[in-house]
């Protein structure tokens, strides 16, 4: 049974209706630095694609024209969630985002305003110990062909690697934000499906994405690298120039 949004034309413009993929969409559209915008069909972003089947397939390589998929996840989460098949004409890219496992910290996922200090504390901890995978996602995507990077949720990982190339472009510390907070509705859509499918669990984890957890993780990145392009800067990426000509208009 896969899975349909009762009301699809209620989603925001943003994301991209698949069968086994609940959190994809498009990164561009935002207004951006000197008036021009970040292109759309270009940098796409998800949960994992360890589902998919072969009208999602479709819809990427062929409608969407993916030419790359970047996996931040660890090659173990392969085992229990899959990753996506070998497929012609696309480049699989695996740069795990290093960062301690936030199952070993020995902290329960809070709840309610506590998750905001939280993932502030583990974003910013990530962004630094998982530069490398921010350096080389961007350097793919830095290529021109069409790309989708993705971790598990299409969250965490995957919001800090939007967070970053988004900076770059120039777009507003705000509406980077509100990219973040999206997958709240991606989440929703995967919950809908996991409950119709596979049951609801007796205790829902935690799995939230509140705009302010990116406003505070950007804030605390400008005050240990000055701004998020320093930060980018610092991972040793040496093609924003290249990445603003490819993807504003």
């Amino acid at each position: 049974m896969s899975f349909k949004s009762t009301a699809l034309e209620t989603l925001p413009h943003q994301f991209i209706d698949a069968e086994k993929v609940f959190n994809l969409r498009d990164v561009g559209g935002w207004d951006a630095a000197d008036g021009k915008k970040v292109r759309t069909g270009r940098v796409f972003r998800s949960d994992n694609l360890g589902m998919v089947t072969e009208a999602d397939v479709d819809l990427l390589v062929n409608r969407l024209g993916v030419r790359h998929v970047i996996d931040l996840r660890r090659a173990e989460e392969w085992d229990i969630a899959g990753r996506f098949p070998e497929t012609a004409g696309v480049e699989f890219h695996h740069f795990e985002l290093m960062h301690v496992r936030w199952e070993a910290i020995g902290r329960e996922y809070p709840e309610g305003a506590d998750v905001v200090p939280f993932l502030r504390q583990r974003y910013t901890g990530m962004f630094e110990s998982g530069y490398l995978s921010v350096r080389d996602s961007l350097d793919v995507i830095a290529s021109g062909e069409p790309v989708l990077f993705h971790c598990m949720a299409g969250k965490d990982r995957t919001g800090l690697v939007a967070a970053a190339l988004l900076s770059v472009l120039g777009v507003d510390e705000a509406d980077i934000a509100a990219d973040y907070a999206l997958s709240n509705v991606g989440i929703a859509r995967w919950r809908a499906w996991r409950d119709a499918n596979l049951g609801k669990p007796a205790a829902e984890s935690g799995l939230t994405t509140p705009a302010e957890a990116m406003a505070e993780t950007i804030a605390e990145m400008k005050e240990r690298f000055g701004s998020m392009r320093d930060y980018v800067t610092a991972t040793g990426f040496d093609r924003s120039e290249a990445l603003r000509e490819q993807l504003l208009h």
